[in-house]
């Protein structure tokens, strides 16, 4: 029985606990790198538009990506949409370059917006490993060890 409350114990200290309005409010904030752009269509685009609007969606979405607005793409594969990588960081740059695509301009298109930034919590892992680190070292002197 004892082994059993152990493991659960154990198990307990492992799980992810929710963040307090506190704690979140404290975490550091990062800057905004990046933004994903989702696009859907807001209905199927008919044989019409594929040859008067598409071509120019291609040639204006390819010279962004010339220009480097566009970092990478991808074609939705349920068929409704793109998906962009953007090299902007506020959403508003990223909706003014996306509503002057063709498909923008007739509002056939529409995107969400994430803002996208470095993973904060890797510093969570930075502060354990430096005070593993600090622990390990001979009365914890924080200094560097020089073997001579």
């Amino acid at each position: 029985m004892r082994h059993v409350s152990s493991v659960l114990a154990l198990t307990a200290a492992l799980l992810p606990i929710p963040m307090t309005a506190q704690a979140a409010h404290t975490t550091p904030t990062v800057p905004t790198t990046k933004i994903l752009a989702i696009g859907s269509l807001t209905a199927p685009i008919t044989t019409e538009e594929m040859k008067t609007i598409m071509p120019n969606e291609v040639r204006d979405t390819v010279n962004l990506y010339l220009e480097g607005k566009i970092d990478q793409w991808w074609f939705r594969q349920d068929g409704n949409g793109v998906v962009f990588l953007l090299n902007v960081t506020s959403i508003e740059e990223a909706d003014a370059i996306l509503e002057k695509l063709p498909l923008g301009i007739v509002k056939r298109m529409k995107f969400q917006l994430l803002q996208l930034g470095p993973l904060s919590p890797l510093r969570i892992l930075l502060r354990e490993q430096s005070a593993k680190q600090n622990l390990a070292r001979p009365n914890g002197d924080s200094t560097t060890n020089n073997p001579r």
